[in-house]
Formats: C-alpha cells, structure tokens, sequence
C-alpha cells in the first residue's frame, strides 16, 4: 500500500479541526470520512493512538508496512511519515493530541515519561494486559466531554489521556534501562527538538551544543548514556531517515532529494547513503516497489 505523492504534507490538528483545543477523539467508524486528508503520505505533529475493537488497518510508517487486527492498538510517534488504510468496516476509537494539550497541566515533561511514545508501538492481544471494558468507557468519557466542552473539560480530558496512557505503558512493559536522570534526559530531548530544526543544515555536533550552553563532550556523553548513539550518529540517522522517507513516499528525484536535505552535491549524498545501506538512493527506491 505504498501511495506516492509530491510532497509529504506536514499536518497539524488545525488541519483535522478548526477550532481544535490539542486533543481529537473519534469513533473508528468516522475515521475515513472526517480525515480522509491522512490517507496520503502526512508527517504529523501531533500523537496518534488508534484501538480496533472490530476489523482492523493497514499502515505505511516510515519505511514499514504494518498490519493491526481486531482487539489490538497502535501508538504513532509526531514526526513519523505514514498513510493509513481503515477497513471500512472498523470499530473502534482514534484518539489524537499535542504535547502542549497534555503539558498545560502536566507541566514538568511527564508525557515524555511515556517511553512508548517516542515509537510506533503496536499493541497485540489488548485485553491480556487491560480491562477492555475500562478502556471502552475511558474512550466513551473523553468522547462525551469532548461535546459537552464547558469550563473544565480540558483539565478532565487531561486526567482521562493520562490514565489512559497509563494504561499502555503498563500493557507495553518498556522501562529505561538504567537510572532516569531528569536533566540529562530533558537535555537530550532539548537536542532532539533542536534536531529537528536544523538537520537539514547543520551538521556539526558543536552548533547544537552551542545552542544548549553545553559543551559537546558532555552532549556526546549523555547521548550516549539515554540513546545508545553518539550525537554525530543521530545526526546521520536523523538525515537518512528523512532520505528514506523522500524516497519511499515521493516521486522526487535523487538530486531534489539531495538539495532539499542540503547536500553540497548530489553524488556526496549517494556516498553518504551507501555508506549506510551498501546502495544507492535510487536502488533503494527499486526495492521498496
């Protein structure tokens, strides 16, 4: 189900609904016809959890194809590159929203705490791990305060998300592997915004220290502590991901690709992927037909 396109939209929730207060949750059964902008290539900036209580999708996410079925849920992380395909017949819940909806309460990074947020999870055999008839009426509260939006529905609406992502932390069992330090963790998360901003133009692990007030040895050393890789290799992995990306879900050219990711020359950007994959961005492409 690989669909190309020009251009990956970059979305935002105001292109799902205007006025929008960070936080959308729709029946499953509305999916495609509220949001039929996502079933082309879209990189989000906001978070996706979607639970299939009857039939089940199909996900292109990054460079994946990913199948979820009936009684299981998917978390997708902002900044992936995915197009959705819902079977018309699906039940279930999709529950869409910010990092500032949840941190105007929780003001000290707790949704970060999360760990299965900074990935594409897919929850298999749910109701092993969860009370489904909790999670049902957790969907049918957020969704009943949603209409009702009076005064203190957003606080209410934040204590419900909270729980319920509680609640796939508990079924998803991922911990960090070593002892969490708050500030080098906030740190590395300040980095991987600033990361986000600017890989396209700069490559050198100094300029993001320098944004940080912090030298680049101690950047190197706690990314290596909370990330297993070095800053200069998630500089990489952050531009080949994107190369990726381009090549899988664009009709653009290798040398378009090169000049948007900021590559001096079109052939330093075929060494640089090679260096990484053992072929060239256009055998790349090849493969992923």
């Amino acid at each position: 189900m690989v669909v190309k396109t020009e251009e990956i939209n970059v979305l935002t929730l105001e292109d799902l609904e205007n006025p929008n207060i960070g936080f959308i949750v729709t029946p499953l059964h509305a999916f495609n016809r509220q949001y039929s902008i996502l079933s082309l290539p879209n990189q989000r900036k906001f978070y996706t959890i979607i639970y299939f209580e009857e039939e089940g999708g199909r996900f292109a996410i990054d460079q994946s194809i990913v199948q979820v079925q009936k009684g299981e849920a998917m978390s997708i992380a902002p900044s992936s590159v995915c197009t959705f395909e819902i079977h018309r017949e699906a039940k279930g819940w999709v529950l869409y929203f910010t990092d500032s909806f949840f941190t105007k309460r929780y003001n000290d990074n707790v949704l970060h705490d999360f760990s299965f947020l900074k990935d594409n999870v897919v929850y298999k055999h749910l109701e092993e791990h969860i009370d489904i008839s909790k999670w049902r009426m957790m969907m049918d509260s957020m969704f009943d305060e949603v209409k009702l939006s009076d005064k203190d529905s957003k606080t209410i609406l934040r204590s419900y998300l909270n729980i319920v992502l509680g609640m796939l932390e508990r079924c998803n069992g991922i911990r960090w592997a070593m002892p969490y330090n708050k500030e080098r963790e906030n740190r590395v998360r300040e980095f991987e915004q600033l990361l986000e901003q600017f890989y396209r133009s700069e490559r050198f692990p100094s300029f993001y220290a320098e944004k940080l007030n912090i030298s680049t040895n101690y950047l190197n050393r706690i990314c290596k502590e909370r990330r297993n890789r070095s800053v200069g290799e998630l500089i990489r992995d952050r531009i080949l991901m994107e190369a990726e990306r381009l090549l899988y879900h664009t009709f653009k050219t290798v040398s378009e690709i090169s000049f948007e990711l900021g590559f001096e020359s079109c052939s330093y950007f075929i060494t640089f992927f090679k260096k990484k994959h053992g072929i060239s961005p256009e055998e790349f492409r090849k493969m992923q037909r």
